[in-house]
């Protein structure tokens, strides 16, 4: 396994690189980091040549100290792991990373596995998604106050609770965890990381390449929806909703995901 810290303006990326094959690029949840995907790497590895790498405020890599763009950072690890061109592999903010870069960078994206994209709130929204952002923010308002009354370890439990109910034990410790190491990010006022503009979720009928679209039938529901119109615009896209998944599918229904991965690789 290749470990590095990748240079970027104002900061460093803290990266691995193993295997063999085609180059898979991983992109992890928000409140985490690279190590949500062990499980992943151990088979996908054996498969494929595959990078993780830790986002700005989160992991082993450096605080933002001035803006930057979320999709230069992937680039700029995709470089330094002498990758022209990888699927990307992303969940939850890591899929929104994932599918912003397949935006600006095309030609570098052979396909993206999108699970669980975090998009915010729905541009003209239906009924159905206002009730989705309703509870969305519900959920919210009642983890947030946990950080000053009960501290960091009260919030990851009622949060994870709320985004992994599938997760069995281990897993979910795993993620409370993760939460609890990366209090930084959660605690940050605002990112200096900058999205596309206009935002990718206004931008799917760009996304000429292969997209997988993922969803957990125990996601929230305004994930399921966002799923939906991403499956519905994107014009090369095919929606896979998991059974027995929730918002961390590689841990909650682990063999599905696997799965889908495979097929995008085309291993199957």
């Amino acid at each position: 396994m290749a470990e590095r810290f990748v240079d970027v303006p104002g900061g460093s990326l803290y990266s691995r690189t193993t295997g063999a094959g085609p180059d898979v690029l991983l992109l992890h949840a928000g409140a985490a980091d690279l190590r949500m995907w062990d499980s992943t790497v151990e088979w996908l590895r054996r498969e494929a040549r595959v990078t993780a790498f830790d986002f700005r405020d989160m992991g082993l890599s450096s605080r933002a100290r001035q803006p930057y763009r979320e999709v230069d950072d992937i680039a700029a690890v995709l470089d330094a792991a002498g990758a022209d061109r990888a699927v990307l592999v992303g969940v939850s903010d890591g899929a929104r990373r994932a599918l912003a870069f397949a935006c600006a960078f095309p030609q570098r994206v052979v396909r993206v596995v999108a699970a669980g994209a975090v998009l915010g709130d729905f541009p003209d929204p239906t009924p159905e998604e206002s009730a989705a952002r309703a509870e969305m923010h519900a959920h919210v308002e009642r983890t947030v106050p946990l950080l000053e009354a009960e501290g960091i370890a009260a919030y990851a439990a009622a949060d994870i609770a709320g985004w992994g109910p599938a997760l069995g034990p281990a897993q979910r410790r795993k993620m409370e965890a993760l939460q609890i190491a990366n209090r930084f990010w959660i605690e940050l006022p605002e990112s200096l990381g900058a999205e596309l503009d206009p935002p990718v979720r206004d931008r799917f009928a760009e996304l000429a390449m292969p997209v997988d679209v993922v969803v957990g039938e125990h996601d929230f529901a305004g994930t399921r929806l966002w799923a939906r119109r991403l499956a519905a615009q994107a014009p090369r896209a095919t929606l896979v909703e998991l059974p027995g998944a929730d918002h961390f599918p590689m841990l909650s229904a682990p063999e599905a995901f696997e799965r889908v991965v495979r097929a995008a690789l085309n291993l199957l």
